[in-house]
């Protein structure tokens, strides 16, 4: 293998890994997220459950 096919090969190689941990960074935000406003909402559909 040439050397200009190994740099492309290992900047391709550390392209996929970039857009693989961006993804899943942000699955995880967007979990975390959701998992958050869960926690602020539970106190009102607390009090709305307990005025029923």
């Amino acid at each position: 293998m040439s050397t200009s096919t190994q740099n492309f090969t290992v900047a391709l190689a550390a392209a996929v890994i970039a857009i693989v941990l961006t993804v899943a960074s942000s699955i995880t935000f967007v979990e975390s997220t959701s998992v958050a406003r869960v926690a602020v909402d539970a106190p009102q559909a607390i009090h709305l459950a307990a005025r029923k």
